[in-house]
Formats: C-alpha cells, sequence, structure tokens
C-alpha cells in the first residue's frame, strides 16, 4: 500500500448544515449553502472503485501505512490543519481519511462558492504535497 492507493480511492465529502442547502439553478444538481449556514458535522467515507462497482475498503486496507510521516499540515479550501500520526510514526488509510474529515470540518466554511460554503466540490480526487510542505485536498464536483 502507499499514497497511490489512497489517492485511487473515490469517495464523496458529507457536510450537514444548520440550514438546508437551495438549488442553484433549476435544471442543475448544483446546491449552494446560505450565507448564514454553519457546519454541524462532516464524514468522509472513502470507497474503492474495482471492475465499475464501488465497494467499502476492508479493515486491512484501513489499517495500511500510507504516509510515513509523524506529522503533516493538511489544507482544502481553508487555511492548513496541522495532524499528528496516531502512532508518532506514519498515517494509515484510516488515520488520513480521520485527518481530511477533521481539515474539512475546521475550515470548509472558510470557502465561497454562490454566496455561501462550498458545499458543492465534494468528490474527493486525491492529496498532494505542496512546495511549502503542506498537502492539499483536491475536490471535484
Amino acid at each position: 500500500m502507499s499514497l497511490e492507493f489512497f489517492n485511487r480511492l473515490s469517495g464523496k465529502l458529507s457536510i450537514e448544515l444548520t440550514e438546508a442547502t437551495e438549488d442553484i439553478a433549476g435544471n442543475l444538481s448544483n446546491q449552494r449553502a446560505t450565507a448564514t449556514a454553519e457546519i454541524v458535522e462532516v464524514s468522509f467515507t472513502p470507497q474503492v472503485l474495482r471492475d465499475g462497482n464501488f465497494r467499502e475498503l476492508t479493515v486491512d486496507e484501513l489499517d495500511q501505512v500510507v504516509l510515513e510521516s509523524a506529522a503533516l499540515n493538511l489544507r482544502s479550501l481553508g487555511e492548513p490543519v496541522a495532524h499528528q500520526a496516531p502512532n508518532g510514526k506514519w498515517f494509515t488509510v484510516r488515520d488520513l481519511v480521520a485527518a481530511v474529515a477533521e481539515t474539512e470540518r475546521r475550515t470548509r466554511q472558510q470557502s465561497e462558492w454562490f454566496g455561501g460554503m462550498d458545499v458543492h466540490h465534494i468528490f474527493f480526487e486525491g492529496i498532494e504535497e505542496d512546495v511549502d510542505g503542506a498537502w492539499t485536498v483536491y475536490w471535484g464536483s
């Protein structure tokens, strides 16, 4: 297992808000958060795509080491968030999934899309280390 395995995972970020999202246009599935909506809960559940079908990760896959680092700064649509490897040595798939969800929980409200925080770009596209040493999470729509 490696970071390559992690970056090939599929998954959708779930963002529960204090207010319902709104349609941007009647004929599109795009949603926007209201300007006053706040985050209640964020979760990220990755899946493996094999032969055109999605499946949940196995316990062994979740426990595989994918990043040998004691710490990482992870950012998405906001400021970087510092994360420590639970064992002080490396991150497993499970650890990175938790770090991604926590980063989004703490920073997603810093984003802006159609007058509210971005609740549209929620499909996982991987993480990549930047020149400053921080890691960026990429989301698609």
